[in-house]
This record gives structure tokens, C-alpha cells and sequence, in this order.
């Protein structure tokens, strides 16, 4: 009968005890910690796809012009709906501004910017003196190709760069049109302050 070495067994023992401590107390806490960075990265990304979506539905109701032979009653309540959808479209815009820092968080890279001028631009948009009719266009098809970029399938490739282009180019245009908005704003103020000064000359 073999001899049993009991101290090859203590030191297997001690060993094998020691690992499973080390990992317990050392790279557990680590891997769980990375495993709810991950999980939490997901749930982000899901939620500003999810708000993609959500401002892009009043958009898509807004973007579309009333039928002139419309009746006068139901003309009134799609305009108190339009109301509503507009409204929806406000909150949701202002719900990504304020939670722009954990959404852009969870993105690396080009990405990065991205998402962040995706979701000023849609604030811009809203905050701009567009009409109701041209910010609901805007935002729709600026968050069709955003949805395209961030939910399109390996296979849509593509199709997803296609879509971060035209991202790129709506951005943008957006900014052109908000910097002519401001020169024309500025070109206002001057004429009436010249009206002003003219007016006050007139006076003495």
C-alpha cells in the first residue's frame, strides 16, 4: 500500500485555499465591478435609443402639413394634438440635454462627439426660432440616421456609415442656419437702435 505524503497534501491544500481567497477578496470585486460598468453602459445606450425614438415619433407627427380641405372641428383637435406632440417633443429634448453626461459616458472614440452634438444640436433646434413645422422636420430626420448609427445590425454597415455622414452633414447645416439666425437677430437690434438715435436726434 503507498504511503500518503500529508505534507505534498497541506501544501495542495493551502495552495488551492489561498487562489480561491485571492480571487474571492481581490479580482471578484474587480470583475463584478466591470460587469456593472458594462451592464450599466447597455442600459444607456438603450435608454438614448429609446429617446431617439421617442422624440422622433412627434416629430414625424409634426412634420406633416394639415390637409387645407380639412373640417373646421377636426382641424381644431389635430391642432390641440399637435399641441401635445410638440410639447412631448420639448420634454424629451430637454430629458437628453440633462442626462447628456451619462450617455456620452458609455461611448469611446469618434463616438464621443457624436452623440454630444447629436443631442445639442436637437437642443439647439427646439431653443432656435425655427418654425414648429421646420424643428419637428429637422430633428426627424436627424434622429432617423442617428437611430441607423447607434441600433443598424454588423450587416447594415454600410448603411450605418451612409447614416453617420448624413448625421455629419444635418449637424451641420443646423449650425449654418442658427449662426445666419444670429446675424440676422444682431441686424435687427441695429436697425432699431439707428431708428432709435434717429428718433432721439428728431426729438431735440
Amino acid at each position: 500500500m503507498p504511503t500518503i505524503n500529508w505534507d505534498t497534501v497541506a501544501t495542495a491544500a493551502a495552495t488551492a485555499m489561498f487562489v480561491t481567497l485571492a480571487v474571492e477578496y481581490a479580482a471578484k470585486p474587480r470583475l463584478e465591478a466591470r460587469k456593472e460598468r458594462i451592464l450599466a453602459a447597455g442600459k444607456s445606450r438603450r435608454e438614448l435609443s429609446a429617446a431617439i425614438t421617442s422624440i422622433a415619433i412627434p416629430a414625424a407627427f409634426l412634420s406633416v402639413d394639415l390637409p387645407k380641405e380639412m373640417r373646421g372641428d377636426v382641424r381644431e383637435a389635430v391642432r390641440a394634438e399637435r399641441n401635445r406632440q410638440y410639447e412631448r417633443m420639448r420634454e424629451q429634448a430637454q430629458r437628453m440635454v440633462d442626462g447628456a453626461d451619462a450617455h456620452v459616458g458609455t461611448f469611446l472614440g469618434r463616438s464621443i462627439p457624436m452623440v454630444m452634438s447629436y443631442i445639442t444640436t436637437v437642443y439647439g433646434i427646439m431653443l432656435s426660432a425655427r418654425t414648429r413645422h421646420d424643428k419637428a422636420q429637422m430633428i426627424y430626420d436627424l434622429s432617423k440616421q442617428m437611430g441607423m448609427v447607434l441600433d443598424g445590425r454588423w450587416w447594415q454597415m454600410p448603411a450605418r456609415v451612409r447614416a453617420l455622414r448624413e448625421v455629419e452633414r444635418l449637424v451641420k447645416r443646423s449650425q449654418e442656419q442658427g449662426e445666419n439666425e444670429d446675424e440676422a437677430a444682431r441686424g435687427s437690434v441695429l436697425s432699431v437702435n439707428r431708428q432709435g438715435v434717429i428718433t432721439g436726434h428728431q426729438g431735440r
